[in-house]
């Protein structure tokens, strides 16, 4: 597929590792279990994380931590990443970013 030099920019920012960190604040939805939702960017791959509650149980001489089950999703191919900056581009704190993504918001 075609890019635009804007996306190449943004890709290139990417992979220089400007805007790694985190994207937005994690969530914690509640329910039987909590669950802690969140996106960061590591050397120039965006990943979105899934994480359950930890656990603790006495085993007879202290109390033992088992931290919960972590699914993480890896934007690893270019579109993908596009399509994570086109999607959670506003949460970042770059103004090329920002206005990438201001294009890709659905009208009222």
């Amino acid at each position: 597929m075609k890019r635009t030099a804007e996306e190449e920019k943004l890709l290139a920012k990417l992979a220089s590792g400007i805007l790694d960190g985190r994207v937005g604040d994690e969530r914690e939805y509640r329910g039987y279990k909590s669950v802690f939702c969140g996106k960061y960017i590591k050397d120039g791959e965006p990943v979105s994380y899934r994480q359950g509650e930890s656990s603790r149980f006495f085993n007879g001489k202290e109390n033992e931590k088992i931290p919960g089950k972590r699914e993480e999703e890896h934007y690893e191919t270019d579109d993908s990443k596009l399509e994570f900056l086109q999607r959670y581009g506003w949460l970042i704190d770059d103004d090329d970013v920002r206005a990438y993504s201001a294009k890709f918001k659905p009208k009222k």
